[in-house]
């Protein structure tokens, strides 16, 4: 309802005056008391007489509506909300730290600066470990020549080996030969003996005559020569056999020892590509890169300054991801639940009015993860 305005008079800075108004003009009083004024004269009367009274009755009347409203808000809303202002908001917040040592060569952003997602953030010298891959790529081109070599030992050791075989499997023939022989020429020493032996006891009984005894002499004591030279050459073969056998040995030996420098070989060979792949991840961590989106913060790095790996050089605080960590009493939670609909109040923002909603609930008092 709309309330004309009105001026009511100030009685009190007029004297009175014993004068009569001519008749002619019409009192101030009436025009204000009249209907046209909308202000009924007793009323006036009244309010002039007692303005606190009415005054106080308005504002209990006011304060009655007030706990009124209040009352029906808080039962059918109010009984079942919780409210805090023990509540702080957070982000997690990414520390940007090396990884390698080296001097800053250039810082790309400011404090409270908005960066994306993967923006440069700082430089650090890179020639360092531009020399650190060239050394490890020359370490692994050595490498790859010393198992070259080490595999042309092991083609030249199963080469010999193959040889050395061979000598073996001859001389096991040979031996076998000379063996032959010597068994030949004892059964011929023996039978030489035999005739000897009784062409000799029938020239003594007048026999046999001593012509046929010197020949039968002369072929024993060939045939004991010739048994002589086989066992010599069966002795010469063995002992062939036996360094036959050693050169075998030998060159297993050398096969064996190239074998493993080719595995040698091999494993420095991928200890290099490791140096190689070390030191070109090392190159590429010498650019400190935004993780997220988010606002530069507590940039603590300038340029010449040398940074060792995990030292803090900045943070990033990510806006668009904070959250609300509110510290309700154990009577408060009983009916809380994740999803549930929240009304943030900021003090920095009195104006402004959010709605969340409830993420999560701990499973613990924050005393219980305190170090005190």
């Amino acid at each position: 309802m709309a309330v004309k305005p009105f001026k009511i008079p100030d009685t009190k800075s007029e004297a009175p005056t014993p004068s009569v108004a001519p008749p002619s003009l019409p009192d101030p009083a009436d025009a204000v008391s009249s209907p046209a004024g909308g202000v009924p004269q007793g009323l006036l009367e009244k309010f002039r007489a007692d303005p606190r009274k009415y005054i106080l009755s308005g504002l209990g009347a006011v304060l009655a509506a007030f706990a009124v409203w209040q009352g029906v808000h808080w039962f059918a809303a109010g009984r079942f909300e919780e409210t805090t202002d023990n509540a702080y908001i957070r982000a997690d917040i990414a520390y940007i730290a090396p990884k390698v040592q080296g001097y800053v060569e250039q810082v790309h952003v400011s404090d409270n600066q908005a960066v994306k997602a993967g923006d440069l953030l700082v430089t650090l010298e890179v020639a360092d470990y531009a020399a650190r891959i060239a050394e490890a790529d020359a370490a692994l081109q050595q490498a790859v020549a010393d198992a070259q070599q080490a595999r042309a030992r092991v083609a030249s050791a199963e080469a010999a080996l193959e040889t050395a075989g061979a000598q073996v499997s001859a001389q096991r023939d040979r031996l076998t030969q000379m063996r032959a022989q010597s068994d030949a020429s004892a059964a011929d020493a023996s039978l030489a003996a035999a005739d000897l032996e009784r062409f000799t006891e029938l020239a003594g009984k007048g026999h046999y005559p001593k012509a046929g005894l010197d020949a039968a002499a002369t072929k024993e004591t060939a045939a004991r020569a010739t048994l002589a030279q086989s066992k010599a050459a069966v002795t010469a073969s063995q002992s062939e056999l036996g360094v036959a056998q050693a050169s075998y040995h030998r060159a297993e030996e050398d096969l064996t020892a190239a074998k493993a420098a080719v595995e040698s070989a091999n494993a420095r060979i991928e200890a290099a590509k490791a140096r190689v792949d070390a030191a070109r991840i090392d190159a590429t961590r010498t650019e400190l890169r935004a993780p997220f989106d988010g606002v530069i913060a507590n940039r603590m790095v300038a340029e010449g300054q040398l940074l060792n790996p995990g030292q803090q050089a900045m943070a990033v605080v990510p806006m668009s991801e904070a959250y609300v960590i509110a510290n309700f009493k154990e009577t408060q939670v009983a009916r809380m639940l994740p999803g549930q609909t929240v009304r943030l109040h900021v003090d920095a923002y009195p104006g402004l009015h959010v709605e969340g909603a409830v993420d999560s609930i701990a499973p613990a008092t924050g005393g219980q993860f305190s170090l005190i």
